[in-house]
């Protein structure tokens, strides 16, 4: 494992070679039941060698936006975080300011929006105060996509905020925005 994550310690690695190691280390969870001792070895290996910490290095790096590597770290981080409680602490003691999931949940792509709120939602409970997104973050998705499902991660993600940090978000959502975005996602939530 040491010999693989090498050439990522560097923050100045070649973006393939990134891209590829991510890869290649997320490779035993597409064979690995993830109730197995064998996954939580693995898991915890990724621990111990640090993975989380170098990873969030290089999203943290400023430099142009690339999503293929966005992508597959953001992919990685939610599946360590997925599968085990203390990673997932582990994981959210790691992000240590709010403009890490500020500049996520900006970016273009609905897919890394999607990843992003999904890790998001399950690292909540851990994050540091200063770690917790602006609520104007999630108005913005709501807002703007067209995606339900992205409106309602954001949605689950702005209620948890309120619980943490108490503010006034609703008074940023128009009435027809409520309407429009927040009633049909709250009506797929409610039980018949």
């Amino acid at each position: 494992l040491e010999m693989i994550l090498m050439p990522i310690n560097d923050e100045n690695v070649n973006r393939e070679i990134l891209c590829r190691t991510v890869k290649l280390l997320s490779l035993p969870f597409i064979s690995l039941s993830t109730e197995s001792q064998e996954c939580d070895s693995y898991v915890g290996s990724l621990m111990d060698a640090n993975v989380p910490k170098i990873l969030l290095m290089h999203l943290k790096t400023p430099e142009e936006i690339d999503f293929e590597k966005t992508d597959v770290i953001l992919q990685l981080l939610l599946r360590l975080a997925l599968m085990n409680s203390k990673a997932c602490k582990d994981l959210a003691e790691e992000i240590n300011n709010n403009s890490f999931f500020h500049g996520l949940l900006q970016y273009e792509s609905d897919q890394i929006k999607d990843t992003s709120l999904c890790l998001l939602m399950k690292l909540f409970p851990h994050l540091p105060e200063d770690s917790l997104p602006d609520h104007k973050n999630l108005i913005e998705i709501i807002r703007k996509s067209d995606n339900s499902d992205l409106v309602e991660k954001s949605m689950l993600c702005m209620i948890q905020l309120q619980l943490r940090k108490p503010a006034n978000p609703t008074a940023d959502i128009s009435k027809q925005i409520f309407t429009d975005r927040c009633l049909p996602v709250l009506d797929n939530l409610t039980v018949t």
